[in-house]
């Protein structure tokens, strides 16, 4: 195969594990590889590669068990996200958004309840109308003291019985069955209309290739109503392709990062020819804002970082919630095709134009504000879109901020795979 970069770089999720990507063929980049095992390429990948590849240590990677076992062992304690995982499946999703599941994220509240976070429409969950905010009182007679078994049925298990308590408290019952998903990934939109004052909103889950079209709708309906203030919400965004994250920058920017180098990235000592800064391009539907509001949770990682981070040099950027993620770098996809293994070191650093990318511990907020689960999307009562809205029209009188339902652990479920990268079932 030819050793090969495509044109997209990827930033993945966090928590889910956020990265910026190319895709590379791997098997012209290592002689040998008729004798090579999964273990073997991913050691290699590394110590090529790898950012800190100074810091691998010389190890047998067959000596170790498993794929997850070996990247754990030989990455730099700074390195929160270098994985691998099937070729096939992450094609799927970054492509597609597509995924085998059930439809829904999960997360655990400070009262010891699962909850929903997020449901896509056209899922086993989204169909029979659950939403976010419903108590997941069982999975399969599983509970929330026995979160390990409840990993186990959302991983594992085919079909699932789900008993719920809607919004209202009403008990729901439901059983679905595993099925490939087409995420939608902008999960809500709105217009606020206060006088001369109309604020966009939308919530947005993951940066994949078709993305791009429902952000194309979102921005022309916005535009069409005159929005001149705008709340981007992505408080469970872990990342996606980064071609998408530069036309949302291109779409709240406008003129003011038109030609504008946004974002600089630079890889290990051994790859500087792969050093790069990135141009604004986006010719189309642009609201060219002075200011933005993000809504971020510690899930907000990578992708979405890297669009808060290159458009504040431009426009005034103010973040609502609590510290995003802290993936200020960046990996490519190494694809060895014969063993459906994408490979996923980190391989370098981004910068925004002021050259600034040292948010390892995250972007701090401006207003800080609780996750809110006792509300649905774009209800004004909700904490988070409360606060974000108060914010913009002070003077206008808004519903008074909910008690929150803050999320005592970010990620409570052991995702794997593929659903690390979406932070969902």
């Amino acid at each position: 195969m030819n050793n090969i970069f495509s044109k997209n770089r990827i930033v993945f999720p966090a928590l889910v594990l956020p990265v910026i990507i190319f895709l590379v063929s791997c098997n012209s980049l290592f002689p040998g590889t008729e004798t090579k095992t999964a273990n073997d390429y991913i050691y290699d990948c590394f110590e090529d590669w790898y950012l800190w590849y100074d810091q691998i240590p010389d190890i047998d990677p067959d000596g170790i068990d498993s794929q997850e076992a070996l990247i754990d062992s030989i990455k730099s304690p700074l390195d929160r996200w270098s994985f691998s995982t099937s070729l096939t499946k992450l094609q799927a999703l970054l492509k597609g958004g597509q995924y085998t599941g059930f439809g829904a994220g999960f997360i655990l509240d400070t009262d010891n309840q699962i909850k929903i976070t997020q449901v896509y429409k056209n899922s086993p969950l989204g169909r029979p109308g659950v939403e976010r905010g419903w108590i997941v009182v069982s999975i399969n007679g599983y509970t929330s003291d026995d979160l390990e078994n409840v990993n186990n049925e959302l991983s594992n298990s085919e079909t699932i019985t789900f008993e719920f308590y809607d919004l209202n408290k009403n008990p729901k019952t439901i059983t679905a069955t595993r099925e490939e998903i087409s995420m939608n990934t902008v999960l809500y939109s709105n217009v606020y209309d206060y006088g001369q004052t109309k604020i966009g909103y939308f919530v947005f889950d993951s940066f994949v290739e078709t993305s791009a079209d429902e952000l194309d709708s979102i921005f022309t309906d916005f535009k069409n109503k005159g929005v001149n203030e705008l709340i981007v919400d992505l408080r469970y965004n872990g990342g996606g392709l980064n071609d998408i994250a530069y036309q949302l920058i291109g779409m709240i920017g406008g003129n003011k990062v038109k030609n504008q180098i946004i974002a600089n990235l630079k890889n290990n000592d051994k790859h500087t020819e792969k050093n790069s800064s990135v141009k604004s391009d986006y010719d189309g539907v642009s609201l060219s804002i002075n200011r933005v509001y993000f809504i971020t949770t510690s899930q907000t990682a990578s992708a979405s970082e890297l669009v808060i981070n290159c458009l504040s040099p431009f426009v005034e950027v103010n973040l609502v919630g609590s510290q995003t993620h802290g993936k200020p770098v960046g990996m490519y996809i190494f694809q060895i095709k014969k063993l459906d293994l994408a490979i996923l070191p980190i391989c370098f650093k981004t910068t925004n134009e002021l050259g600034y990318g040292d948010y390892f511990n995250g972007l701090p907020v401006s207003i800080n504000a609780n996750d809110d689960f006792s509300h649905n999307w774009g209800d004004t009562n909700e904490t988070m879109l409360n606060t974000a809205l108060n914010a913009i029209v002070p003077a206008v009188s808004i519903q008074p901020l909910a008690k929150s339902s803050l999320a005592r652990l970010p990620k409570p479920f052991n995702y794997k795979g593929i659903n690390r990268i979406i932070n969902a079932y």
